[in-house]
């Protein structure tokens, strides 16, 4: 039996004055300025999410994250929604979804990912989207993997399975920060294993990581993943850092610990 429409809109009226209570009681605020968020607003208000430094190449054929993984991996496309900046609201971002102990603030950043690309092919022959894995140590502490939570994300919005046990990680190995691209690369060298070929043997892949700079640690993952026979890679991160992408900052993994350090006493 249909629902009579006065009891709908009666049932639509409470649950508007349910989250008006909760917002009472518990407000929202920007991740970026701190100011109250409107009903319409999540996470970052309409103000804030205009000074994003979008990078606007919708996964043009050869752009700066494409190229950084050419002739090492097999890797069809890439693309990053944000550029990196010091100090800048892309900063602020970055710092909560890494530290601010809100694993959703991933989530709504993931589906902007995959929404940024709804107008192209980027998601076409995909098979299933695999984040980049954190250390058991590294997410105990978080609470939570983002590169995961933008992974589901992603995942959600455009109806692809979420694969996160195929790969493991087996070493925590230190932040590199300061490092260049060499030692970057040894600093990642043998820190993943293909736990699962067989649920990834012939498909295509989707990457999500935060953040790429030199592409070290994606194109470690690729490698492991790249051992199981036939198997082809496409990459999505939130943000592109680096001197290789322009008007992109050095991303800064200390700055960010220090800073964890200052603001969040209790982080253990």
């Amino acid at each position: 039996m249909r629902t009579p429409r006065f009891l709908r809109t009666l049932g639509a009226r409470s649950r508007a004055m349910l989250r008006d209570a909760g917002e009472a009681l518990a407000p929202r605020h920007c991740i970026i300025c701190h100011e109250l968020l409107s009903r319409e607003e999540e996470y970052v208000c309409t103000a804030c999410y205009a000074q994003l430094p979008f990078t606007r190449t919708a996964a043009r054929e050869g752009n700066a994250v494409e190229r950084i993984f050419w002739a090492k991996i097999p890797v069809r496309r890439a693309n990053a929604l944000l550029l990196y900046h010091h100090g800048g609201p892309a900063s602020e971002v970055a710092f909560n979804l890494k530290y601010g102990r809100n694993p959703d603030v991933g989530t709504a950043f993931g589906h902007i990912m995959a929404e940024d690309l709804a107008d192209t092919n980027f998601f076409q022959d995909i098979d299933a989207v695999v984040p980049v894995p954190l250390s058991p140590e590294r997410e105990r502490q978080r609470g939570y993997n983002q590169s995961y939570m933008l992974a589901q994300g992603i995942a959600q919005h455009v109806g692809l399975p979420v694969l996160d046990d195929a790969v493991v990680r087996t070493k925590d190995n230190p932040t590199q920060t300061g490092m260049t691209p060499q030692q970057r690369v040894e600093n990642v060298r043998g820190i993943f294993r293909l736990a699962r070929p067989e649920a990834v043997r012939g498909k295509h892949l989707l990457l999500v990581d935060d953040v790429v700079t030199t592409g070290a640690t994606l194109l470690s993952l690729g490698t492991t993943l790249a051992q199981a026979e036939g198997v082809s890679l496409s990459i999505m991160t939130l943000f592109v850092a680096g001197r290789h992408s322009e008007g992109a900052d050095i991303f800064d993994e200390d700055r960010f610990e220090n800073r964890m350090n200052t603001e969040i006493p209790h982080y253990t």
